[in-house]
């Protein structure tokens, strides 16, 4: 039963979560405490844990695009109408940036950290506390399910506890959901905060207990 949640990684100062859901939530930044964070949140009885890293889909293709053999404009896919130029600049920064995870795929704190950044480990590391804990997972944003990727490559029984929050319409994600196997919660083409997102994803899993 879902009765409280625990959000890392989340900017709590431009959304009001009780606008959206009932159920308490705890804030807490990334940091190297993020997994004490976990395990001491489950001890303390909290059902969920959300995991945001970033919603930057180039660096997110880059660590998961260490891992598959396709190009940078098949992980970012077709560009949007009037954003042909960003798209060009996009595939050009995903390109060198492969260049550089390909060569790091068999090191994650590596991988990672040259990707997303120090603090997405210390995500990484929480997520695998959580989801080793039998406690529902659940991730936010291309960078979270990136780390989930990673996690499950390594480590597939997570994948039991691993929730994806929404799906973003970007191959290099559509591809590192489809290896991970996890039940996605909502396919909405909608951009919203994504704290907001963790409530919504929240509050359905909260209904399908009923």
């Amino acid at each position: 039963m879902i009765n409280s949640v625990l959000a890392l990684g989340f900017d709590d100062t431009k959304f009001n979560w009780a606008d959206l859901t009932p159920i308490a939530v705890e804030h807490k930044k990334l940091s190297s405490e993020n997994e004490n964070d976990v395990n001491k949140a489950i001890d303390a009885n909290t059902s969920v844990i959300g995991i945001y890293a970033s919603h930057d889909i180039v660096l997110a293709s880059g660590l998961i695009g260490a891992f598959l053999t396709i190009d940078a404009a098949s992980l970012l896919g077709k560009s949007s109408v009037g954003n042909d130029d960003q798209w060009v600049k996009d595939a050009g920064a995903l390109r060198d940036l492969l260049r550089v995870t390909r060569t790091l795929k068999s090191e994650p704190k590596e991988v990672i950290t040259n990707t997303l950044g120090e603090n997405a480990y210390a995500a990484f590391n929480a997520l695998i506390a959580s989801a080793s804990r039998q406690t529902k997972t659940i991730l936010v944003g291309p960078g979270a399910i990136a780390l989930g990727f990673v996690a499950l490559r390594s480590n597939s029984k997570l994948k039991d506890y691993l929730l994806v929050a929404n799906t973003p319409i970007v191959p290099a994600i559509t591809e590192a959901i489809k290896f991970m196997g996890c039940k996605t919660i909502m396919n909405t083409k909608e951009n919203v905060h994504p704290l907001a997102e963790l409530a919504l994803a929240v509050s359905a899993l909260k209904a399908s207990e009923l």
